[in-house]
């Protein structure tokens, strides 16, 4: 239906006709003066979304142009109490006047969703960071760190309130409502501070302000569990920020940074490292012996071992996390070669190759030939 014959005034009309007419329509529609009656409610939200509409310059020019917009489905009738009219004084706020669409806007417009009740809200994690050796890593560590966060309020017992009273509610006056005027109109709502009972029996905590909790600072024992790499987060339950309003605590975690080890290599749960040996060990084969991280072993070198040939040495890794065996320890061979520094052993070196000539370099060529034909 057109606005304009809601309201029963002319396109041309202006904003005090639009106001006038709508306080004339609002005498008779308004559902606080027509109880159970559904047809003067929707006219009412009609009304009200068509002074909506054409008090508002912006609004009224482009419903005028058929914008669709401004002419949005009407909004419900918002829940307060109408007692009637007063002219006895002007509209004002503060020092002020006020224009005809702020003295409408608390009841035409739908209003915002009422304040939710105090509800569990669970504390937040807390994370620090360490730093351990190797070896700590390997066989697991303990660390006793300080820390600072917030716990609940010895007094309120982390609800943020107290109890007191009863007493009168201040901003109604004990009797649960609260009265306002918009314009000539004058309401009434429910008061919001004491949830219309007109007494308060609880307030704000003095100690923590309402807030439930407050910083305390204590010493805290933190264990590293074997295996832990660089950059794993130890995880403490119930050692976080407390909860508000009864919500559980948040965690402590522990981020931890695992030093370098000057010989292993860590990939996974796999260590890697090196062992040197010499020519003669790696042409006719020898027991060496190697460092693992629990004790030293004797390895077999076979007789021709090249370098970068490995060796596995099962269960010598990192211990996996959960108890759940451990990883295992290569070792690269590295055949060391020694400086010559006197003409006997110069003339042992030529006598060998003499007697075992040998090219590697062709032997190379003629495996990649061979693998580029396959």
């Amino acid at each position: 239906m057109d606005l304009y014959e809601i309201l029963g005034v002319g396109r041309s009309a202006s904003p005090a006709e639009i106001r006038r007419a709508y306080q004339r329509l609002a005498r008779r529609l308004h559902p606080a003066l027509n109880p159970g009656d559904p047809v003067a409610v929707e006219r009412f939200r009609a009304v009200s979304h068509a002074l909506q509409v054409l008090s508002d310059p912006q609004r009224r020019a482009d419903y005028d142009r058929g914008g669709e917009a401004a002419a949005a489905a009407p909004p419900a009738v918002p829940d307060v109490e109408f007692e009637g009219f007063d002219f006895s004084a002007e509209v004002r706020a503060g020092a002020e006047r006020v224009g005809f669409r702020e003295i409408f806007a608390g009841i035409i417009r739908r209003p915002g969703p009422a304040a939710e009740p105090a509800v569990p809200a669970a504390g937040e994690d807390l994370e620090q960071g360490t730093r351990i050796s190797f070896d700590e890593s390997l066989r697991g560590t303990s660390r006793r760190l300080h820390l600072v966060r917030q716990d609940h309020c010895p007094i309120c017992s982390g609800a943020g309130e107290v109890s007191f009273g009863p007493v009168p509610c201040p901003r109604c006056g004990g009797t649960g409502q609260v009265r306002a005027s918009r314009g000539h109109l004058i309401f009434t709502r429910r008061c919001s501070e004491c949830a219309a009972t007109g007494r308060l029996t609880r307030r704000p905590c003095a100690r923590c302000g309402g807030e439930g909790r407050l910083i305390q600072s204590e010493w805290l024992e933190v264990q590293i569990p074997a295996g832990v790499g660089h950059g794993s987060r130890v995880r403490v339950p119930g050692c976080g920020n407390a909860g508000r309003r009864g919500g559980p605590p948040g965690d402590f975690v522990l981020v931890v940074q695992v030093e370098p080890h000057p010989h292993y290599r860590r990939e996974g749960d796999d260590l890697h490292s090196e062992v040197p040996v010499t020519i003669t060990e790696a042409a006719l084969g020898a027991h060496v012996e190697v460092a693992t991280p629990d004790d030293q072993v004797v390895i077999e070198i076979p007789a021709g071992t090249q370098t970068g040939q490995r060796f596995r040495l099962r269960k010598r890794g990192i211990p996996r996390m959960g108890g759940k065996g451990r990883g295992d320890l290569y070792v690269e061979v590295r055949v060391w070669v020694p400086t010559v520094s006197d003409d006997r052993s110069r003339s042992l070196l030529e006598e060998f190759a003499r007697r075992n000539p040998m090219s590697p370099r062709t032997a190379v060529e003629a495996k990649a030939a061979s693998s580029q034909k396959g």
